[in-house]
């Protein structure tokens, strides 16, 4: 599996960037939503997954911040985004990997572990990519907020 390291969904993209409210080059902008695509792509690769929903899930949760610092209502908001996408056919996505998208985007923050989709490698992947790259704003990666074990394990070196 070769690692994707651009976004294919330009559409979506631009329309994000005409809709974003913050800084697109800030802590939670597109530099970001690259280094979080970036580590889908190492995650899956350890554990021979693809999907679809690891570059949507990249572009689209933090999509619908109001601000660089709390905003704990980004996450319903990027998943309310998603569903609109979806019904406007902008996404095309299977029934399962739409129930994905969204779980993760509303979930990326404080997640609903009881969830039965929190147990999905997709889910985790998305999850765990977004959580590796908390160093930007001076936070460690730990291993206690990860869902996979090599997610847990890149947090160690």
């Amino acid at each position: 599996m070769q690692l994707k390291t651009s976004f294919t969904h330009k559409n979506i993209l631009a329309l994000i960037k005409k809709e974003f409210k913050i800084n697109f080059y800030g802590d939670h902008g597109v530099e970001h939503w690259e280094r979080v695509f970036k580590n889908t792509q190492i995650l899956a690769q350890h554990y021979e997954v693809e999907s679809k929903v690891f570059e949507l899930f990249s572009l689209l949760h933090d999509s619908k911040r109001e601000n660089e610092y709390v905003d704990e209502r980004h996450g319903p908001r990027a998943a309310a985004f998603v569903k609109k996408l979806i019904n406007e056919e902008l996404i095309k996505l299977s029934k399962e990997d739409e129930q994905r998208l969204i779980f993760t985007c509303a979930n990326h923050t404080v997640t609903d572990k009881d969830n039965l989709l929190y147990n999905d490698i997709i889910v985790q992947i998305c999850l765990d990519s977004d959580r590796l790259d908390i160093g930007r704003v001076g936070i460690p990666p730990e291993a206690r907020y990860m869902a996979t074990d090599y997610a847990k394990l890149l947090t160690q070196s």
